[in-house]
């Protein structure tokens, strides 16, 4: 009988959620900044922050961290990745299940979870990740949680800063009157639409980061692979 071989479990999975998420921390703060410059939010270039210019990204990079290992290690392992790689074995049906040829490492052309699958799968494990990242971004980027609510007031008071509603709003509280308050809620809704639409960019920014067009061809998510450091580093794993 063959031995029972353990799967990536403990500090396999531990180790490989995190390398992935160490990866891809620089392409997620590259896209967040990008957003969070004055010219894509549509702040005058020559206006001087109130705040520093990471002020937008703050709460959403805050909400992913403080997420994004447990939701990351779900999509890959139990989600995909999971039990022993053991079938039946073709010449002993009736005998005990025995690892397929590869299995369970370095090569393992069965859909478990060990080091050996992870490697033969690479290309769909990539995407597991790349989905999960992009997905878990676009949600905290669009509106109806706490997070983009945040995003939403730091924006009207940074372009409130540079004459905007909310800027005038406050200023002229006293003496608003019938006409000017309509305008300025006009004003206010505009600048709302505006970083509506910035934010929508989340998705497509990302992938292009990684490689992609931004038009939904992620090429093969050429800048997110890690293709042979990856491999290797799962390889490392019992």
């Amino acid at each position: 009988m063959s031995a029972v071989v353990r799967a990536c479990e403990g500090q396999c999975i531990v180790g490989i959620t995190n390398a992935f998420l160490s990866n891809y921390s620089h392409p997620i703060i590259t896209v967040l900044r990008e957003m969070a410059s004055p010219s894509s939010l549509y702040i005058h270039p020559d206006h001087r922050h109130s705040s520093p210019p990471d002020f937008l990204i703050k709460p959403i990079l805050s909400s992913y961290r403080k997420d994004a290992y447990t939701r990351l290690e779900h999509a890959i392992f139990p989600s995909y990745f999971h039990g022993k790689c053991q079938q039946k074995d073709p010449r002993n049906p009736n005998g005990p299940h025995v690892n397929p040829p590869g299995c369970p490492n370095p090569d393992c052309p069965v859909v478990c979870g060990t080091p050996g699958s992870l490697v033969h799968f690479y290309p769909r494990l990539r995407y597991i990740v790349y989905n999960e990242t992009r997905y878990h971004l676009q949600t905290l980027a669009t509106p109806g949680n706490k997070v983009y609510e945040e995003v939403e007031r730091n924006f009207l008071k940074e372009a409130g800063g540079s004459g905007g509603a909310g800027h005038r709003r406050r200023d002229l509280a006293p003496a608003i009157g019938g006409t000017m308050l309509p305008r300025i809620r006009r004003q206010e809704q505009a600048l709302k639409e505006k970083l509506r639409m910035m934010m929508r960019q989340v998705s497509p920014r990302l992938e292009k980061a990684c490689g992609g067009t931004g038009t939904g061809n992620v090429r093969g998510l050429q800048k997110c692979s890690w293709d042979s450091t990856m491999k290797g580093y799962i390889l490392s794993f019992p």
